[in-house]
């Protein structure tokens, strides 16, 4: 997953920040500055990927200076900072607490689509449990909903279809497993939930394939014709559907 944007939050004073920060070396490098110098600090660190210097700036803000009109800010770094670290666990909590906190800010739609991201990143490949898979689906489906027309929404519909694609790929992988096996009924089982759920993606016009093969194989000739009759009437155009054209003995 691409790197979630982060708004720059006003200018830098590079040359008070540089001193700051050398005279607050070591342990406790941190502990003398101020709410502003703090943010500042995080977000340069952040810039040049340091992500931990930037963890560590903003966690001393949120414990140092709770009532800081910074704070918002800072909170939704820090998820960033997690997020951009591969740190995916965490940095969905922390959007989850920032938009707890500040369901109106201007960057809840971005922290909403860290959420969704940082739950796609979680996604194992589609042999393993999909636990995570259903979360991102809900999650990004909601910042579908709740942002529409924002370029936050576009791109979670993107990656909410991605994970619909993962979850065709299980299945489909279930059904080719049995199929492999000549076990024709779970196989064409499966195939189904493929067809059935999922009919937008790649998955399906394999799944109607294999649903045709599975009871040509049965002997159910009249399941097999209706499986190919569909196969040809909802995907003409695809690979499935011009290898049964091909096939002399599918007509």
């Amino acid at each position: 997953m691409s790197r979630i944007p982060i708004r720059t939050f006003g200018s830098i004073a590079w040359l008070p920040l540089a001193l700051a920060l050398g005279a607050c070396a070591g342990s406790n490098r941190y502990e003398s500055l101020d709410a502003e110098t703090l943010f500042l600090t995080a977000q340069a660190e952040y810039e040049e990927g340091e992500y931990d210097n930037a963890i560590s700036a903003l966690e001393r803000l949120m414990v140092a200076y709770q009532s800081s009109p910074r704070v918002p800010d800072g909170r939704f770094l820090l998820a960033q900072s997690y997020f951009d670290k591969g740190e995916f666990v965490t940095a969905r909590a922390e959007y989850l607490r920032f938009l707890d906190r500040y369901i109106g800010h201007e960057s809840s739609a971005a922290a909403a689509l860290g959420m969704c991201k940082s739950l796609a990143e979680l996604v194992p490949n589609p042999e393993r449990d999909q636990g995570f898979t259903f979360e991102a689906i809900t999650m990004c489906g909601n910042v579908i909903i709740d942002y529409a027309g924002s370029p936050e929404s576009t791109e979670a519909a993107g990656i909410r279809q991605s994970m619909r694609d993962i979850l065709a790929e299980k299945d489909f992988l279930i059904a080719r497993g049995y199929f492999r096996r000549r076990q024709y009924d779970p196989a064409i089982k499966y195939f189904q939930f493929v067809v059935d759920g999922y009919p937008e993606t790649e998955f399906a016009p394999q799944a109607l394939l294999g649903i045709y093969r599975g009871n040509e194989a049965i002997g159910y000739e009249d399941l097999a014709a209706e499986a190919r009759s569909r196969l040809l009437g909802e995907y003409p155009n695809s690979a499935e559907a011009a290898e049964l054209l091909l096939d002399p003995s599918a007509s």
